[in-house]
């Protein structure tokens, strides 16, 4: 609901401030007082084109600024703003240059995202504004609210969603999938030659350690057979001159006790000498000088020592990588089925909804042409035809497989045509006031906007256009710019608007109107300048009439 509205410097508006309340608000005036241009500022607050020329001569920029009641939380958020609780500020300005800047909650943005949030703060309906009910998917949103679909279009509209996010998965893993099979033939080679060369557990380690043996197999046997020689075999072996040794020792030990333990330990010393001995021995024996096992050894250690260059020095971890990348690229063939059979059930589901949806809609549209063209009628519009062509898309929209069009005959002879082509405004105006009454279905607290609503009509028609109005007060806040008595007699709020000459410059000013002062502005808007008695007390019958 629309609070507050400033004015600076726009077009012949110096500065005006307006305080709105609730229901019906009517904004009466002389011609030319700018009337008009309010609702021009309120479309600058919706996003439309703004010009160098709406700069009032000589300032250095305009600002149109309003104060909005409604909490749109999550879509300033989603548009990366911050939220002012149950309170939405909208400010633009414009030089003469056309530059313009925007701020919504004291923030700067843009005004695209101004047309973003437009269509939940006001809906204008005026000869140069650009309505939300003239689009395809606001008509579809109406016509799903007047045949109690919406449900059915929330569903539609799921199942495509969901169905476009499967099919992103599934593209995603076809992406990566396709990289990994381009990668199995490298992956199958890897695995083939690790396989083939069957490494076993500290094998290299082992090989390098025979290498080393059967390399120096000659002077191993050297060393192990001296070694044998000089404790053992030779006559003078260190054993033989250990053996005299013990003897001596043990012939002097009977003579002196303190030599037994000497002699003991010489008799260790032989026994470990003899063990060393016999250990060469064996060794010696052991020792194999064998070229065809070295050159074996020899290859097998190059064989290993290039895969570990390739594959790094656990050959069974990156084999095991290997194999677990290979199990992947199965089971993401498996998941791709999975999703594919997904996406396929989506789309039946989607298209069985969507259909279902479709005869919802045709099946609603010609009771809602006869609730609209009955509407008009009774807005001084008898001949006029209102018509939904419908044409058939290929199910692929989360709207479903429909496009609307609502199309206008004013005048008796002539072929329907989109609304946006209506070239009066005032039949326009109607246009929307007739569909707003029938598809007055929403329970949000934007501002219906009308300019001109009054155009080509007066009497009867003038009373059924204010009462209309006033119904539709009670649903949302309405905004009204108008000639006609018979209309503003139905406003709960009433504010004139008046140009006045100060210092050789126009000015505008505005003010709110109650009792006597509210009976003169209508009394002189249903006779002139020239305000009679009885138009005094004709207004007040119309008062009286419209407050019933």
């Amino acid at each position: 609901m629309l609070r507050f509205l400033r004015v600076r410097n726009f077009a012949l508006i110096d500065q005006l401030e307006i305080h709105f309340e609730g229901g019906f608000n009517l904004i009466s005036g002389e011609t030319g007082a700018g009337k008009s241009i309010i609702v021009d500022a309120l479309g600058l607050l919706a996003g439309s084109k703004a010009s160098g020329e709406m700069v009032r001569s000589g300032e250095s920029r305009a600002i149109v600024e309003a104060i909005f009641e409604t909490d749109l939380t999550f879509e300033l958020e989603r548009l990366g703003l911050d939220s002012e609780g149950s309170e939405v500020i909208v400010r633009r300005e414009i030089s003469p240059d056309e530059r313009n800047r925007v701020y919504i909650n004291n923030q700067p943005s843009t005004v695209s995202a101004l047309r973003e949030l437009a269509p939940l703060l006001l809906d204008i309906h005026g000869q140069h504004e650009q309505q939300t009910l003239l689009d395809n998917a606001s008509q579809l949103a109406l016509i799903d609210a007047f045949a109690d679909s919406t449900n059915l279009a929330a569903r539609v509209r799921e199942l495509f969603l969901s169905a476009q996010q499967v099919e992103a998965i599934l593209a995603e893993i076809t992406s990566e999938h396709t990289r990994k099979v381009e990668r199995l033939d490298l992956l199958s080679f890897q695995h083939d030659e690790i396989q083939r060369a069957n490494p076993k557990t500290g094998e290299t380690q082992h090989v390098r350690e025979r290498l080393e043996i059967l390399a120096n197999a000659g002077k191993l046997l050297e060393a192990a057979s001296r070694g044998y020689e000089a404790l053992y075999e030779s006559e003078a072996s260190v054993l033989s001159l250990l053996a005299q040794t013990q003897r001596g020792l043990r012939d002097a030990a009977q003579h002196d006790a303190r030599l037994q333990p000497i002699l003991e330990q010489t008799e260790a010393a032989r026994i470990s000498i003899q063990d060393i001995a016999y250990a060469l021995r064996d060794y010696a024996n052991q020792v194999e000088a064998d070229p065809q096992e070295l050159e074996r050894l020899q290859a097998r250690l190059a064989e290993l020592e290039r895969l570990h260059r390739k594959y790094g020095p656990d050959l069974f971890d990156h084999l095991q990588k290997v194999r677990r990348e290979m199990d992947s690229i199965g089971l993401t063939e498996i998941k791709k089925e999975e999703l594919q059979q997904k996406i396929t059930s989506l789309r039946r589901e989607y298209s069985e909804a969507a259909f279902s949806l479709s005869e919802h809609r045709r099946t609603a549209s010609s009771k809602l042409e006869s609730a609209v063209e009955r509407e008009l009628k009774s807005l001084a519009m008898p001949h006029a035809r209102f018509t939904i062509a419908w044409t058939d898309l290929k199910p692929g929209r989360s709207s479903g497989v429909d496009r609307p069009e609502f199309l206008i005959s004013p005048n008796p002879g002539e072929e329907p045509r989109p609304l946006e082509k209506i070239a009066s405004g005032g039949e326009l105006s109607r246009v929307m006031l007739a569909l707003r009454t029938v598809l007055a279905v929403d329970r949000s607290h934007k501002t219906l906007v009308f300019d001109e609503v009054d155009a080509g009509i007066g009497g009867k028609a003038a009373e059924t256009v204010g009462q209309k109005l006033k119904e539709l007060s009670s649903r949302y806040q309405v905004l009204c710019v108008t000639h006609l008595a018979q209309i503003a007699a139905f406003a709960r709020h009433q504010y004139r608007i008046e140009k006045l000459v100060l210092d050789g410059r126009s000015v505008t000013r505005v003010g709110g109107l109650t009792g006597d002062a509210r009976v003169e502005e209508l009394a002189r808007m249903m006779s002139g300048s020239r305000v009679t008695d009885a138009a005094r007390k004709h207004v007040k019958e119309l008062l009286k009439a419209a407050s019933g």
